[in-house]
């Protein structure tokens, strides 16, 4: 793997937030966690606490990386924490979800896994998850090194509308981040047919995560 420049850039996002590296080197990822509803409960109480490096080692590596695309992050961005596998990129993601979209994973209850979900041979696990207020939720997981959160299986109706400018034109970039992106992307396209399948989001969302995977499958 070739080396490359530290990740320098830095944005915010409603959802996402996609951050400077800094200079210090990483800390080991320390793995997943025990269960499939461990690491639902572990996350949650790790954003409570705004513990958001420890959060981020709780989701699939490379995930948050791929998802700064809905925020503008360029491809030589996204490339290095790829390939540095850095852990910063996942910490701002958690800590721009718990201020947008995640509040009502605060104070939520977390039931028991469901029975296995399995899509283009990756199996995830359903963990229902109770807000104290509002209708439940349900975030999905899977097993690399420990039990860990599948962003996109679980968030995509929240990337999916912001994703397909970027990915086109990966598609006519003709460089070794496109290349390397495009392939990553390949990888989350049976979390994205997951979050398809809900049947509790709009149409419209739905939609927008079909188009998603349209688009990463072109270069199959």
């Amino acid at each position: 793997m070739r080396s490359r420049r530290t990740l320098a850039s830095a944005f915010l996002g409603g959802v996402l937030v996609f951050a400077c590296a800094g200079e210090e080197p990483a800390a080991p990822d320390p793995g997943g966690a025990e269960s499939p509803e461990g690491a639902v409960s572990a996350l949650i109480e790790h954003l409570e606490r705004a513990e958001f490096e420890a959060a981020g080692s709780l989701s699939m590596p490379g995930q948050a990386a791929l998802a700064s695309l809905a925020e503008g992050a360029t491809f030589s961005d996204v490339a290095d924490a790829l390939e540095d596998d850095d852990s910063h990129v996942a910490s701002n993601f958690w800590a721009g979800f718990a201020q947008g979209t995640g509040g009502y994973l605060a104070g939520a209850t977390v039931g028991e896994a469901g029975e296995p979900v399995v899509r283009e041979g990756v199996e995830f696990r359903p963990v229902t998850v109770r807000p104290g207020e509002g209708p439940a939720r349900t975030v999905f997981v899977r097993e690399e090194q420990g039990y860990r959160i599948d962003v996109f299986a679980s968030f995509a109706a929240g990337l999916a509308d912001r994703m397909p400018p970027a990915v086109e034109r990966l598609l006519t970039t003709n460089t070794d981040d496109a290349r390397l992106i495009l392939d990553e992307l390949e990888e989350v396209v049976p979390s994205l047919m997951v979050a398809a399948d809900r049947g509790n989001q709009p149409s419209e969302a739905t939609q927008q995560i079909l188009r998603l995977v349209e688009l990463v499958t072109r270069v199959r």
